[in-house]
C-alpha cells in the first residue's frame, strides 16, 4: 500500500481513516485515486489505494473531512460527514458506480455513523455540544458527567468516579500534554477557553496500549480555518432569577433577628462571564493557522455556614437561665462567690449551680474572642434547654472570585512531510474559599490564588510513505496558594494578650509560629469549638509536569505497528504537611454539658493543651513516569480487525528534595528484641526528625536496602491488551476485548504517610494539681498563657508513624467487555455493552497497634491507678496497657497501607446516539451496575481508607462508594425546523422570522437510583478509651478519614420512613463496648443504607438572528435544574451521621459500661441540603446568554 502513514505518539490525538474501494458488485477497484480534504482549511491530501482496493490515512487531525474517490470508468464519489475524533479510527468504504457517459458525474454519500474498526468503548463531545448544551459551568471537566461511565466522587462537584474503577488513576491530557496534577492525580485547573475546544474524548474501556490510566480523558483544541471566524459572548446568572436553596429556606424558617444581624442575609449571587475568540489563517504565511481566545469570569455567591452544636448566645455572656436546672453548670472548683452572688447567681441560692456568671468573673480575653470572632446570633433564638445549644444555626457570608483565561494555538505545515503545532493556555484565579473556622465568621474566609500555564508541542515527520515519527513535549505548571487572614501574633494581640504574653506563648509552640497564618484553636466539649483552620490556613500547592513522548509507526501489509514511549517528570510542593496537627496549639475543655463552656468563660485553664514539637516545611518532591508500548492493528480481512498490544509502565518512587520523609520497617528486629525501626533517606536528617524516633531506632535508606524514596520501585506493571472489531455489516459491528490497566501516579500517598504523619509530632499536657496549666490572662493576673504548664500525657505522646510497605504495588485493573453497535435510520446508533472489571490489590489501611476487641479494660484508669472518668479527661495508658500493643512505644494510629483490597464490577449499558444532523442530536445511556469492593474509595489518589474491621476485612465486601445501581444520563440539541435557512419558512418575512424562526432547544440531565451510606456514631469523650477496648483512634466507620467513628447496632428495619427522615433513627442502637464490637450480628455493615434516588434536568432555550451572510447572534437562557428538584449527594456522609455518644467507666472495676448517654443528630436522614451534582445545579437558576459569531 502506497499510503503515507503518520504515527501515534503516546496518547496521540491524531486519528485514522481507512476503507476499501469496490464497485456495485463488491469487487475491489484497485489503485483508485483518493483525496482527503480538510473542511476547515480546504487543504487536500492525495493518495492512492493499493491493488486490493484498500487505503488507510493516518496522522489525521481531529475535525471534519470530505473524501473524494475517482477511478477510470467510474463516477466520482464524494463521501461527506466524516468526523475524525481524537485517537479514533473511522471507516469510510467507497462503492463506485460505473459511468454511463463520458460526462463527469459526482455521486455523494455520507460516512457511516458507526465506528466499525476499533474495539474501544469511548465517547466524545464536540464544540457544538460544549457551547450549546445548558450546563451549570463553562469548566470543561464539568462536561465529563455527561459520559455514562463517570459520576461524582468524594469531594463533590469537579471530582470523578469511574465505572469499574476507583476515584483516581485516570489520565488527563490537553492537546496531548498531561494535565494530571502531581499530588492528587486529578486534573489541574489548567484548561482552555471553551471557545477553542474542538472536542473532549473519554476512552473508558478496552482502549489500546497507547494510552495510560484506568480511563483516558483527552481535550483537543480547535485549529484555525481557511477563513477568519470568531465569537463574542456574555453570560449572566444571578440570584434574582434563581430559586432559594433548600439550605436557605430552612435557615430563614429558624432565623431570629439580633442587633448585629437584624435581617436574614440575602443569598445574593451573581456570575458574569464574557469573552471572545478569533481564528483563521496567518496573513502572508502559507499553511499557517491560528486560534486564540480570552474569557473572564467574576462571581459573587453566598457561603452557607451551619452548625447544630453552637452554644446559644445567652451562654456566651454566662447566662444559664434558659437551660434546664439539671444541666446548669456546677460552680467550678477554685471560684469564690460573694454572699450576694450566691444568692442571685446560683440555683436556689445554694451556691452549687450557676444561673449566671457574675460580670466581674468573666475573663476579658475569652469575652474578646467571643465578641470579635464568634458569629452573629440572637439571644432570642430558640435554644435546646437540655444541652444549651442553638436548635440550628445558619448564616451566609459572601464569597467573591475572578478568573482570567487565555488560549492560543498555532498550526504550521513546513511541508507535506513536516507538520507542527503548539498551543498555550494560561489561567489566573483569585477567590475566597471556605471559612477559616466554620462558623466563626470573624476569622474570615480562606484566600486562594491560582496561576496555570500549559504548553503543548507536536512535530510530525513523514519519513517515508510507510514510516512516520511524531515527537511531542510540553509543560503543565500550576501554582496554587491558600492562606488565612491574620497571623497568630495578630490574633492574640486583637483579643488582649500583651507583648510579653505573646512572646511567652511563642516560647511554648515555637517562636516562628507567631508569624504564621492562623490562630489559637479551642475545643469546647459538646459545643462547636474554634478549629485550627485546617491544612489550608497556609498552604502553597505547586504542581509542575514536564513531558516528552515519541512514537514510530510502521505500516506493513495488513499490520499497522506502533512503537512508542513517553516520559513524565512530576514535581510538587505541598504545604499540607506543614500544618499537620496543631502547630499553633489547641486548648481543650473536656466534659459534657455546659461545664466546659463555663470554664472557658471564666478563663480557667483548659483540661489539656496540645501542640507540635517541631514544624516541618512544605513537602517538595519529584518522580518520573515512563510508559512504553507496542501496538499492532492486524486487519485479518476487511471485516475483522484485531488489536493486540502491550504496555509497560515504570513509575519511580517520589523523592523528597530535603529528604524529609520517614517510613517504618515493622519487620525489623533489633538487638534488644524490639520490633521495628524508622527509615529516613540519609543519615544527614537524623537531627531533623522527632528525636523520639531516633531514640526508638532509626536507619538510613541504604542501611535498610531501599532507595531514597523509601520504597522499592514497582517494576511489575506490564499491561497486555487485546481486542477485536468484527464488522457484521456496513452499519453494525461486534467488538470486545480485555486488558490490564494501572492508575497514574500521585504524591498524595507519600505526602500523607511519609511526609506528613511522621512530622509535626504532637505532645499533650494535662492540667493536674501537681503540674497545673496556666489560666487565661486577666486583670488580676497577667503574664500567664493557657498553653504553658501541665503534666505530659502518655496517651497520645508517643511518636506517630505510618507504614508504606517496601514492596507496595500499583493496583491492577482488569477490564473485559463485549459490545454490539448498530446504525438505525435517522443517523442514530444503538450500542449494547457488557462491561466487566476485576480490581486487584486495591490499597487500604490497618492499624498495627489496634487491639482485637475484648472485654478487658484498656486505658480506663488514671495516673493514681483508679478507674478514670472519660468526661474529666484523666484516663491514661498504664504500662500494662502499653505492653499489650505489638509496638508499645509507638502511638495508637500506627497506620499501615497495603494491597489488601479487591473489587469487581459488572455493568450492562444501553446507549442511543444521534450525531448532529439536520438540526438534531441526542444521546441517552442507561446503565445497570453491580460494583462491590472491600477497599474504601475515599477519593484518595494513592491511599485507600482505613478498614473498619481489619481482622476480618472480607466482611466489608459490599456496595462500592458513590455509584448507583441504575443510572440514566441524556442530552440533546434540537433546532426547530422553522425560519430562515431551515426546512420550513425559509422565505417568510423578516419580521415574522424574528418571532417564530430560528429557535433552539437543548437539554441534559440524569436520573439515578440511591447510593450506599454507612450509618455511624462519633464519640464525645473517647481517647484513650475506645469501645471494644481496641486502643485505637484509627477506627473509621465510613473510611473517609473524617473522624474516629463507630457503626451502630441495627435493631429493626431502617428503610422504614420516619416523618421527614429517609431512614428511621429509632432502629439504630449504640455500638457494643466489648468483645463483640465487630462480631455483633446486629452491627451495621459498610454502605448498608440505600440513599434516596435523585434526578435533575437542565433546559436551554435560544433564539438565533442572522445579520447578513456571515454574522449570527443568539439570545437565550439556560435553566439549570428546571424542576428545582433537591439533589442528594452521594458524598455527603453526614447524611448518615446518627449523632454522638459518651462512654462511662465502672468506678469499681474499670470496665466500660454499656452506652446510655447519646446526643442524637437531629438531621440524620433528613434532606435539608441540596448539592450540585453531575453538572446540575443544587437549585433552579437561570443563566442568560448572548452570543455573536462571525
Amino acid at each position: 500500500m502506497a499510503t503515507p502513514v503518520s504515527i501515534f505518539a503516546q496518547g496521540t490525538d491524531l486519528g485514522v481513516i481507512r476503507g476499501v474501494v469496490t464497485d456495485a458488485s463488491n469487487a475491489v477497484v484497485p489503485n483508485a485515486r483518493i483525496s482527503l480534504t480538510d473542511v476547515a482549511t480546504n487543504t487536500p491530501r492525495p493518495l492512492t489505494a493499493d491493488a486490493s482496493g484498500e487505503y488507510e490515512i493516518q496522522n489525521v487531525k481531529p475535525g471534519a473531512y470530505k473524501l473524494t474517490v475517482t477511478a477510470t470508468g467510474f463516477n466520482t464519489l464524494e463521501i461527506t460527514g466524516i468526523t475524525v475524533l481524537a485517537g479514533n479510527t473511522i471507516r469510510a468504504d467507497a462503492r463506485l458506480e460505473v459511468a454511463k457517459s463520458a460526462e463527469s458525474v459526482v455521486v455523494q454519500a455520507e460516512a457511516s455513523a458507526v465506528q466499525t474498526d476499533s474495539p474501544t468503548v469511548s465517547g466524545t463531545l464536540q464544540n457544538r455540544d460544549l457551547i450549546e448544551l445548558p450546563r451549570d459551568s463553562r469548566d470543561i471537566y464539568e462536561f465529563l458527567y455527561l459520559n455514562p461511565n463517570i459520576t461524582q466522587s468524594a469531594g463533590g462537584d469537579g471530582n470523578f468516579k469511574f465505572l469499574g474503577a476507583q476515584s483516581y488513576g485516570a489520565s488527563f491530557s490537553l492537546d496531548g500534554q498531561r494535565s494530571n496534577g502531581g499530588v492528587f492525580g486529578q486534573p489541574t485547573n489548567s484548561q482552555p477557553s471553551l471557545e477553542t475546544v474542538g472536542e473532549i474524548t473519554v476512552l473508558t474501556n478496552n482502549f489500546t496500549a497507547e494510552y495510560a490510566g484506568i480511563s483516558n480523558i483527552r481535550i483537543v483544541t480547535k485549529r484555525g480555518e481557511d477563513h477568519y471566524h470568531g465569537s463574542l459572548f456574555y453570560n449572566n446568572r444571578n440570584s434574582a432569577l434563581a430559586a432559594w436553596s433548600l439550605t436557605d429556606k430552612n435557615a430563614l424558617g429558624q432565623f431570629v433577628p439580633s442587633p448585629s444581624q437584624p435581617n436574614y442575609p440575602n443569598p445574593y449571587s451573581n456570575l458574569n462571564e464574557l469573552g471572545a475568540s478569533l481564528g483563521g489563517k496567518v496573513p502572508k504565511l502559507s499553511r499557517t493557522y491560528f486560534m486564540t481566545a480570552y474569557e473572564r469570569r467574576y462571581t459573587a455567591q453566598p457561603l452557607n455556614l451551619r452548625s447544630t452544636t453552637l452554644a446559644h448566645p445567652s451562654l456566651w455572656t454566662g447566662d444559664f437561665t434558659k437551660v434546664n436546672d439539671s444541666v446548669k453548670p456546677l460552680v467550678p472548683a477554685g471560684v469564690t462567690l460573694t454572699a450576694g452572688e450566691i444568692a442571685t447567681d446560683t440555683l436556689g441560692g445554694l451556691g452549687q449551680r450557676l444561673t449566671q456568671i457574675p460580670q466581674r468573673l468573666l475573663n476579658p480575653i475569652t469575652q474578646s474572642i467571643i465578641q470579635n470572632y464568634f458569629p452573629p446570633a440572637s439571644v432570642n433564638a430558640a435554644i435546646n434547654p437540655a444541652n444549651g445549644r442553638l436548635t440550628g444555626y445558619y448564616n451566609l457570608v459572601p464569597q467573591h472570585g475572578a478568573r482570567d483565561l487565555g488560549t492560543a494555538r498555532i498550526d504550521h505545515d513546513f511541508s507535506e512531510s513536516d507538520r507542527f503545532y503548539t498551543s498555550f493556555n494560561t489561567q489566573s484565579v483569585h477567590s475566597d474559599g471556605s471559612a477559616v473556622a466554620s462558623v466563626f465568621t470573624g476569622l474570615g474566609l480562606i484566600q486562594r490564588d491560582i496561576q496555570d500555564y500549559t504548553v503543548a508541542n507536536s512535530y510530525t515527520r513523514i519519513i517515508s510513505p510507510r514510516v512516520v515519527n511524531e515527537a511531542r513535549g510540553g509543560i503543565n505548571f500550576e501554582n496554587n496558594f491558600a492562606h488565612g487572614n491574620i497571623i497568630l501574633s495578630q490574633f492574640m494581640q486583637s483579643v488582649g494578650f500583651n507583648p510579653d504574653e505573646i512572646k511567652a506563648y511563642g516560647a511554648v509552640v515555637g517562636p516562628p509560629e507567631l508569624n504564621t497564618f492562623g490562630h489559637i484553636a479551642i475545643s469546647l466539649g459538646n459545643f462547636q469549638g474554634i478549629g485550627n483552620g485546617g491544612r489550608s490556613i497556609y498552604r502553597p500547592l505547586d504542581q509542575h509536569l514536564v513531558t516528552f513522548g515519541d512514537t514510530l509507526t510502521w505500516q506493513k501489509g495488513k499490520h499497522s505497528l506502533k512503537f512508542g514511549g513517553d516520559v513524565v517528570r512530576n514535581s510538587a510542593l505541598d504545604g499540607f504537611t506543614a500544618n499537620r496537627g496543631n502547630p499553633r496549639g489547641i486548648l481543650t475543655y473536656t466534659g459534657t454539658g455546659i461545664d466546659a463552656m463555663t470554664r472557658f468563660l471564666l478563663g480557667i485553664a483548659p483540661n489539656t493543651v496540645s501542640y507540635v514539637t517541631a514544624l516541618r516545611p512544605p513537602m517538595d518532591v519529584y518522580n518520573w513516569e515512563h510508559g512504553y508500548f507496542v501496538q499492532d492493528e492486524f486487519r485479518i480481512e476487511s471485516k475483522l480487525t484485531l488489536s493486540l498490544g502491550v504496555r509497560y509502565e515504570l513509575v519511580t518512587p517520589f523523592i523528597e528534595n530535603n529528604n524529609l520523609i520517614v517510613n517504618f520497617d515493622p519487620n525489623y528486629k533489633g538487638p534488644n528484641g524490639q520490633l521495628g525501626r524508622f527509615i529516613v533517606p540519609t543519615q544527614s536528617v537524623f537531627g531533623s526528625v522527632d528525636q523520639r524516633m531516633v531514640a526508638y531506632g532509626i536507619a538510613s535508606a541504604d542501611q535498610a536496602g531501599v532507595g531514597r524514596g523509601l520504597v522499592h520501585m514497582d517494576t511489575n506493571n506490564i499491561a497486555p491488551r487485546a481486542g477485536f472489531a468484527w464488522r457484521l455489516t456496513d452499519k453494525s459491528v461486534l467488538r470486545g476485548g480485555t486488558g490490564v490497566f494501572y492508575p497514574t501516579s500521585a504524591a498524595q500517598g507519600i505526602r500523607d504517610a511519609m511526609a506528613s504523619a511522621p512530622f509535626n509530632q504532637g505532645v499533650t499536657f494535662t492540667n493536674t494539681a501537681a503540674n497545673p496549666i496556666q489560666p487565661w490572662p486577666s486583670a488580676g493576673q497577667r503574664g500567664v498563657v493557657p498553653i504553658a504548664g501541665g503534666q505530659p500525657r502518655v496517651a497520645g505522646s508517643q511518636p506517630s508513624v505510618n507504614i508504606i510497605p517496601f514492596d507496595l504495588q500499583q493496583p491492577r485493573i482488569e477490564q473485559y467487555n463485549v459490545t454490539y453497535e448498530r446504525e438505525i435510520p435517522g443517523r442514530t446508533t444503538l450500542r449494547f455493552s457488557y462491561l466487566g472489571t476485576y480490581m486487584h490489590g486495591l490499597i487500604a489501611g490497618v492499624d498495627r497497634n489496634m487491639q482485637p476487641p475484648s472485654d478487658k479494660p484498656f486505658g480506663t484508669f488514671n495516673d493514681a491507678g483508679t478507674p478514670c472518668s472519660p468526661d474529666d479527661g484523666d484516663c491514661t495508658l498504664s504500662d500494662a496497657d502499653l505492653a499489650r500493643r505489638p509496638f508499645p512505644a509507638l502511638s495508637d494510629y500506627m497506620a499501615q497501607y497495603g494491597n489488601f483490597g479487591h473489587g469487581r464490577s459488572n455493568a450492562m449499558q444501553i446507549e442511543a446516539t444521534r450525531r448532529y444532523s439536520n438540526g438534531f442530536s441526542f444521546e441517552a445511556a442507561y446503565t445497570l451496575l453491580d460494583q462491590k469492593t472491600t477497599a474504601l474509595d475515599v477519593g484518595n489518589s494513592s491511599l485507600g481508607g482505613p478498614g473498619y474491621n481489619q481482622f476480618q476485612p472480607e466482611l466489608d465486601f459490599s456496595r462500592d462508594s458513590f455509584v448507583s445501581r441504575q443510572r440514566l444520563s441524556f442530552y440533546g440539541i434540537f433546532d426547530t425546523p422553522i425560519g430562515a435557512g431551515r426546512k420550513y419558512g425559509s422565505g417568510m418575512p423578516k419580521a415574522l422570522d424574528a418571532v417564530i424562526g430560528g429557535w433552539q432547544l437543548s437539554w441534559n440531565g440524569f436520573v439515578k437510583s440511591g447510593t450506599g451510606f454507612t450509618p455511624y456514631w462519633t464519640c464525645d469523650n473517647c481517647d484513650p478509651v475506645w469501645p471494644g477496648n481496641v486502643g485505637s483512634s484509627f477506627l473509621d466507620a465510613v473510611g473517609d478519614f473524617n473522624n474516629t467513628s463507630f457503626r451502630p447496632t441495627v435493631l429493626g428495619d431502617p428503610a422504614k420512613r420516619s416523618g421527614d427522615r429517609f431512614w428511621d433513627p429509632s432502629v439504630f442502637g449504640p455500638p457494643s463496648v466489648g468483645a463483640d464490637l465487630f462480631s455483633n450480628p446486629k452491627a451495621a455493615t459498610r454502605n448498608s443504607l440505600l440513599g434516596p434516588g435523585t434526578w435533575g434536568v437542565n433546559l436551554g432555550v435560544q433564539k438565533r438572528f442572522r445579520f447578513g451572510e456571515h454574522v449570527r447572534a443568539a439570545l437565550g437562557a439556560d435553566i439549570d435544574n428546571i424542576f428545582n428538584h433537591p439533589l442528594v449527594s452521594s458524598t455527603d456522609t453526614s447524611f448518615a451521621n446518627l449523632g454522638s455518644f459518651s462512654l462511662d467507666v465502672d468506678p469499681n472495676t474499670g470496665r466500660l459500661l454499656p452506652i446510655t448517654r447519646i446526643s442524637p443528630n437531629p438531621d440524620f436522614g433528613r434532606l435539608i441540603n441540596s448539592f450540585t451534582q453531575d453538572g446540575i445545579d443544587a437549585r433552579r437558576a437561570i443563566r442568560l446568554r448572548l452570543r455573536i459569531t462571525f
